[in-house]
């Protein structure tokens, strides 16, 4: 067991919550700036990688509940609507996919173009954590997909200006009038279908078009505006040896029910879903969802990429918080 798990065991078993200790361990010492500046881009991405599987095989054991912290209202007040309906102007910014791993590059940026950091911190996503139900419960705008978000007419009531990134390079005009602006990029999210994400470089490839995304995005909102960066739900990198030790007799039964997936939604036919200690059940949100580092090797494109979406895990549900003046 690392040394840095070692030394927070007891914060981590401890009754009560346990975020705010998990948040300051996650930005403080694992995803911290000095890591960052003092690693390899692929150093910072295993060491780090290595430090959360080990932690959540001791969660899966020992402390299972504190994923259920995950589904609570978030650390400080960190709500999205809350922060929209600010008596300022403010712009709300969404990488898609983007974790906790990109908080680091996320200040240099803000820096080299003489932003104020205001704070630093996490939220969380939603379950299942896809685009579309973080969009129905976080931003109350309904099941759809965050390229027709423009369309919607609850955007016009919200005397809002949204915008949809396809990629890194699109720019658009922003509305300077308008008293709240969300811009969504698709970026990176877009990218962990690329067949580069079958390979550790892809990190750093992804770095590179970050600061793309930035000058497009952030760069291009009127001064003056409070900025939010955020996420919708983060990623999992599932190198070798990052992810949970599973015989294909443990998986057989999340196989057989997830059909491959992370997730299943708890419906009349499917109602009692297996007692599988890998298996996180929310009948209140109706959803059955993998928990923890789980690889189920399913078939196709997706088995070779290193680069996934998981299901109830620390670096899905953990988002950046960031906001700049």
């Amino acid at each position: 067991m690392s040394n840095l798990v070692l030394d927070n065991f007891e914060s981590l078993i401890r009754p009560g919550p346990r975020v705010a200790w998990l948040e300051k361990w996650l930005l403080g010492e694992v995803w911290s700036a000095e890591r960052y500046q003092n690693l390899s881009a692929l150093q910072y991405l295993n060491d780090g990688e290595l430090e959360i599987n080990t932690l959540e095989e001791i969660i899966a054991h020992a402390a299972h509940r504190l994923y259920d912290e995950f589904l609570d209202e978030p650390l400080h007040g960190r709500n999205i609507l809350h922060f929209l309906e600010m008596d300022e102007p403010t712009a709300l910014v969404i990488f898609d996919g983007l974790s906790l791993r990109e908080i680091p590059p996320l200040l240099d940026l803000a820096r080299k173009s003489n932003f104020i950091v205001q704070e630093i911190g996490t939220s969380y996503s939603t379950l299942p954590t896809e685009s579309i139900d973080f969009i129905a419960h976080k931003l109350k705008l309904g099941r759809v997909s965050p390229s027709q978000l423009p369309k919607r007419g609850q955007i016009k009531e919200k005397d809002m200006a949204v915008y949809y990134y396809n990629n890194p390079s699109q720019q658009f005009p922003l509305d300077r009038h308008s008293p709240k602006l969300l811009l969504w990029s698709a970026f990176p999210d877009n990218t962990y279908s690329d067949s580069g994400a079958r390979f550790p470089q892809h990190f750093i490839q992804m770095h590179k078009l970050l600061e793309t995304a930035w000058l497009n995005t952030v760069q291009q909102i009127p001064r003056g505006r409070k900025i939010l960066l955020t996420s919708d739900h983060g990623y999992m990198y599932l190198g070798a040896g990052l992810s949970f030790p599973r015989s294909n007799l443990e998986l057989r039964p999340l196989i057989a029910y997830l059909g491959g997936e992370r997730y299943r939604y708890l419906t009349d036919e499917n109602i009692n879903p297996p007692d599988h200690p890998d298996l996180a059940v929310y009948r209140n949100l109706k959803v059955a969802v993998l928990k923890g580092r789980i690889q189920t090797h399913p078939q196709g494109k997706t088995a070779s990429m290193l680069y996934k979406h998981g299901g109830l895990s620390i670096m899905e549900m953990l988002v950046p918080w960031i906001v700049l003046e």
